[in-house]
């Protein structure tokens, strides 16, 4: 059976609607996730903390490994633990710092594409009856962009992408497959993470996924995204310098470097992820029930040539993400939140 679909209101628009908050949360941690080794797991935990001004956002920590300076403040430290951000480490890291206040970001599948959640008999994909199966089957024609350079791929491989993927690609916003190239071993790591880390960390409700990538592209735009990753390298930082400085007016670094955020790509990573975490807590993201609707596209730009279709096949889409998995992406060009949102009781 189908899951239902969201109510059909057309005016419905989150840049007109109020903000849908999560209240209470002043912790964001960030993670990006990288391979069993640890090498390239880097996290990040902001902080919104009230002071004598009012509330303020307060990156505490940003590192890959305990034990650098300029990364956060020692004293939060354990001693005699690993130094880099393993499996144990890294879930320690996170069961310590989280609390009813907490969300944590993280930049890798945490749900599996359908066929790899399946244990029902395959008839193959043209015929699967498996509900997500079918919503890409029908809707991937639809929403995939004109002039692609091989017509002859298949429009859809419910074995290495979910429903959520193809949708944001029909929005104009490219995410990786969730077993991708070189997304399969990280998918497998997040699967092992999410169960060792149950029941405190709860997809949907304190445990998010998120894109980086995605977060940085709808915040400033593709042309700066792709500054903030390739060129020279002095250009590079320089440019992840000033998106650090624009992603909240009152950002405050605490025993955290600026300097040495900008220079690693995975720690400005997990930094981008718990900025986002604050954007989902504060209600400046892309929500299933909104993308593609609205004039504001639900906070998407969306492509002339899928405009259309991106509303109904979201609509169709309803509450498939529950089960299917969704990623939070900001709505385009939101850095701020309406001020005091997250520090409602």
């Amino acid at each position: 059976m189908n899951a239902p679909g969201p109510a059909d209101d057309a005016t419905s628009d989150p840049w007109r609607d109020p903000p849908r908050t999560r209240p209470g949360l002043r912790r964001f941690i960030g993670v990006d996730l990288g391979g069993g080794r640890g090498k390239t797991t880097a996290v990040a935990r902001l902080e919104h903390t009230e002071n004598t001004g009012g509330w303020q956002l307060v990156l505490a920590d940003a590192k890959v490994r305990y034990g650098q300076r300029g990364t956060g403040a020692t004293r939060d430290e354990p001693t005699g633990s690993d130094a880099l951000f393993r499996d144990d480490v890294l879930a320690e890291y996170l069961l310590r710092w989280t609390d009813a206040s907490t969300v944590v970001a993280i930049d890798a599948p945490l749900v599996v594409p359908p066929c790899l959640r399946c244990d029902l008999r395959c008839p193959g994909v043209a015929h699967c009856v498996v509900d997500e199966v079918v919503w890409m089957r029908e809707w991937a024609p639809r929403l995939r962009a004109r002039g692609r350079s091989d017509p002859g791929k298949p429009a859809v491989t419910p074995y290495t992408q979910r429903a959520v993927e193809v949708l944001y690609a029909g929005a104009g916003i490219e995410l990786r497959e969730a077993m991708g190239q070189g997304t399969g071993p990280l998918a497998a790591r997040a699967a092992y993470l999410r169960r060792r880390l149950s029941p405190q960390l709860r997809l949907h409700e304190n445990l998010i996924e998120v894109s980086p990538a995605a977060t940085t592209t709808q915040l400033f735009g593709a042309a700066r995204a792709r500054r903030a990753h390739h060129g020279d390298q002095a250009a590079v930082w320089d440019e992840r310098k000033r998106i650090l400085a624009a992603l909240a007016d009152d950002l405050a670094f605490d025993y955290v470097w600026p300097e040495l955020v900008v220079r690693n790509t995975h720690v400005f990573a997990a930094v981008l992820c718990a900025f986002t975490g604050y954007l989902w807590a504060t209600g400046r993201v892309v929500e299933p029930d909104s993308i593609g609707r609205g004039d504001g596209g639900g906070g998407v730009e969306i492509p002339a040539d899928t405009r259309g279709a991106v509303g109904e096949a979201a609509a169709a889409f309803g509450a498939l993400w529950l089960a299917g998995g969704w990623v939070v992406v900001p709505l385009a060009g939101a850095r701020g939140a309406p001020r005091g949102v997250v520090g409602t009781p």
